[in-house]
């Protein structure tokens, strides 16, 4: 059998990502009868189907959602090439896939991309949010070269620690405790919490965990932000990492210190750092340089 073309890889990552052989032309600035052809080459070479022609669109078939990752390694291997190749020639030029969880996409993103983007002007910066579990399987199957973790969920990933992010309680303002600005684990036990849906940070149920605590929770949510507004108008109260609340004073809740203190490890995860293209390595380097500067604010 044939070995498959990186074109042909290119064709088959972008079908597995949009879904439909129209929108992979667009981006790729082929034509529809050009990626049909590819896609038909690439199953004869195969021998087997890849995708699933439906109306709604395409879907890949369980032995191209075996072939994904690998697929995505080569991709990423090439535009790492194509980066070392640029660098020595003096430009910089290529492609950044980046995953992020919510709080850092809201409140380190908007700080980090203009001034890289600026200096950088001919990396082309994905950005792709989500949960903690989407991040890691992401830079597994190769979707996201890079992405942010803590470290109680990087699992087998390859993770270089940047930021230690305290947790601490929120609650609905006015709430008394028997220190003010501080809550002790015991003063929660058999309280109300407001919990998030999707694979609640792992360094919070070790919190929860370590002090022999019960999550009670009657209101289940999806993000941060939902979070602190289901807490503000007395739905119960929440544990959550202060990096969603820094530089915000709020107004209709109270940010409590947790005794004992407790905290997560924010940093970047890849599958091999070694391996990075020169943008990834030149990002994780300014990643360093705002969290120290974060540390002294």
């Amino acid at each position: 059998m044939a070995a498959m073309t990186l074109l042909g890889c290119q064709i088959f990552s972008t079908i597995a990502q949009v879904g439909s052989f129209a929108r992979t032309a667009e981006q790729l600035h082929l034509t529809p009868s050009a990626i049909s052809h590819a896609v038909a080459g690439m199953e004869a070479e195969c021998g087997f189907p890849l995708f699933t022609r439906t109306k709604t669109g395409v879907t890949m078939t369980a032995a191209a959602e075996n072939l994904l990752p690998a697929i995505q390694r080569l991709l990423a291997s090439n535009e790492s090439l194509d980066q070392s190749i640029a660098q020595i020639n003096g430009m910089h030029k290529g492609v950044l896939r980046l995953a992020v969880f919510n709080s850092a996409c809201i409140t380190w993103i908007p700080q980090l991309l203009p001034p890289f983007e600026e200096e950088y002007p001919g990396i082309d910066i994905q950005i792709y949010q989500g949960s903690y579990g989407d991040i890691a399987s992401w830079i597994k199957n190769g979707t996201a070269e890079l992405g942010f973790l803590s470290n109680s969920s990087a699992q087998d990933l390859d993770f270089e620690p940047v930021y230690d992010d305290p947790l601490v309680c929120i609650a609905p303002k006015g709430y008394r405790t028997q220190r003010p600005g501080r809550v002790h684990a015991e003063e929660l036990r058999n309280k109300p919490f407001v919990s998030q849906q999707a694979d609640l940070d792992a360094d919070i149920q070790s919190f929860f965990k370590k002090n022999d605590l019960r999550v009670n929770s009657r209101c289940y949510v999806i993000d941060d932000q939902s979070t602190i507004a289901m807490v503000a108008c007395g739905q119960g109260l929440a544990i959550m990492p202060e990096l969603m609340l820094r530089g915000k004073t709020g107004t209709d809740y109270e940010m409590l210190r947790l005794e004992p203190a407790a905290h997560r490890s924010i940093g970047l995860a890849c599958l091999d750092r070694n391996s990075l293209s020169p943008a990834a390595r030149q990002f994780m380097t300014r990643v360093h340089e705002f969290a120290k500067r974060l540390c002294k604010s």
